[in-house]
């Protein structure tokens, strides 16, 4: 019997996942039933996408790769004197910017990212970006490697390691700065989170109106602790419906959009949700988009923000027309059966106590995007995100690290609501003032401030990366010109 007991546990397990991949499907029926036979040949588990990878696995993958691109190159074009420092930073910083580059960009594996806590290091990011620290971390290793291999050969030059002292030491003194002197200023308001703890084995066997009352009792509950709260964020497809905004009805439910119209409007709050939006072109086509949407106190549906940096195989196929060739059978695994319609704007939503530029999951680890939003009007940040997939492993605690650096690369407030956690409210310096620990169900609350200047990286964007490619030009020129000169002299 107890040789059975894994059989029966896989699979129980796989008929879970296939009914999960099918309430995935039903989402986006319109009641034709193509889609519900779509789903048929369709089936692949949440757990399956590639938004499923083990975080940290994935985070050292990237740098490993990385640090090979940089070892090859360095060995190729054999950098003498500063260029010894200079060169290993800028393959480093080119390299970490070109993952952030296009609909597959993933920057999930930068260097900075380990130093979210440090504050008083990380805060030159908001005038630099967080390649400029993923730089410091290069330099650092850089000159202390260096210095060991010179002291071994009696060569050792102590200039870098004051040089590099004197570099760490401005950068802190910097943060001290920042984080003590500058003025955090603003209208405040009153920001609460709801987190409903659906796992997503769970989430797509529940129905969409049993998460409402779910996020809607919560909701309740929050506000009779927090009763001046101004702003409700619930998170990344917090109920799994689509909103056919042109038509101002839900697709499956028809209680959802009344719901979410009644709770803004009765308490007087501005409610945000991430849920999918739907649009018809044509009576018998329609696309699907990852949205976020805010009700208003006095009745309006403000919005969609639609995300705008997809989830490659999970919400969209990239390289279809090869892969349709190539791998038909890698073509059908997509979440939603086709391809989500990836959001074109900022699209700022605008309150009466500010505006509001929005972040749907995978956004957030694309800084270009934030930095887009806030000079678009952005004043705070709303991120809605479903990092259930991960449950209490490294990636959720990785993806909130990532928040903490669009704070203060951006001087914004940032509500983040996550479907299981980790929840936070983070302020522009980077502080998690108020967080909500993974796998816990309930609400968290804090003032945040609106917030409207723009910080030196929001305006000059990643152009630390422009000197880096500038400065390998110019080392491959001094190789290529020591190479002629080696041939003249032969």
């Amino acid at each position: 019997m107890a040789d059975d007991h894994p059989a029966r546990t896989k699979a129980i397990k796989a008929k879970k996942a296939e009914q999960a991949s099918q309430q995935m499907q039903l989402l986006t029926d319109s009641g034709a039933e193509a889609v519900s036979s779509a789903s048929q040949t369709r089936r692949i588990t949440p757990q399956g996408l590639v938004r499923n990878p083990d975080g940290d696995f994935a985070a050292r993958l990237i740098e490993s790769v990385g640090l090979s691109f940089v070892g090859f190159f360095i060995g190729l074009l054999k950098p003498k004197s500063i260029n010894r420092i200079l060169l290993p930073i800028s393959l480093w910083i080119t390299i970490e910017y070109v993952q952030s580059i296009g609909a597959t960009g993933f920057t999930w594996g930068r260097l900075a990212i380990s130093q979210f806590e440090n504050l008083h290091t990380i805060q030159s990011s908001n005038l630099f970006g967080s390649l400029f620290v993923s730089g410091l971390i290069v330099l650092t290793n850089t000159v202390i490697a260096l210095s060991i291999i010179d002291y071994q050969k009696r060569k050792l030059s102590y200039k870098p390691i004051f040089s590099t002292l004197i570099i760490l030491l401005l950068n802190v003194v910097y943060g001290y700065y920042s984080i003590n002197y500058k003025v955090d200023d603003g209208k405040e308001i009153n920001a609460t989170i709801v987190q409903g703890n659906i796992l997503s084995d769970q989430k797509w066997d529940m129905q969409a109106i049993d998460m409402l009352n779910l996020y809607k009792g919560l909701t309740e509950k929050a506000l009779k602790t927090y009763p001046k709260t101004n702003l409700v964020v619930w998170p990344e497809s917090a109920i799994t419906d689509a909103i056919d905004l042109d038509k101002q009805k839900s697709i499956k439910f028809s209680e959802v959009l009344p719901t979410l119209r009644e709770i803004a409007v009765k308490n007087n709050i501005y409610l945000s949700t991430g849920i999918f939006t739907i649009k018809f072109p044509e009576p018998d086509k329609y696309d699907i988009s990852n949205s976020i949407l805010t009700f208003s106190p006095d009745n309006k549906i403000l919005g969609p923000y639609s995300k705008r940096h997809l989830v490659p195989f999970g919400e969209y196929l990239p390289f279809r027309n090869i892969i349709e060739v190539v791998a038909p059978s890698i073509a059908k695994m997509n979440a939603v059966g086709r391809d989500v319609l990836q959001g074109k704007d900022s699209n700022i939503i605008d309150t009466s106590f500010g505006k509001i530029g929005g972040i749907v999951c995978y956004d957030s680890i694309i800084p270009q995007l934030i930095s887009s939003s806030v000079n678009d009007g952005a004043e705070l940040l709303v991120l809605v995100t479903n990092d259930s997939w991960y449950k209490d492993s490294m990636g959720v605690y990785q993806h909130n690290a990532q928040s903490v650096f669009r704070s203060i690369e951006s001087d914004r407030y940032m509500v983040r609501a996550a479907n299981t956690g980790i929840s936070t409210i983070i302020k522009p310096d980077g502080e998690i003032i108020s967080k909500l620990d993974p796998l816990v169900k309930g609400f968290i609350s804090n003032t945040v401030k609106i917030r409207n200047n723009k910080t030196l990286y929001t305006q000059i964007g990643d152009l630390i990366a422009v000197l880096a490619l500038l400065i390998i030009i110019f080392s491959v020129i001094i190789r290529k010109g020591n190479d002629l000169m080696s041939m003249k002299n032969e």
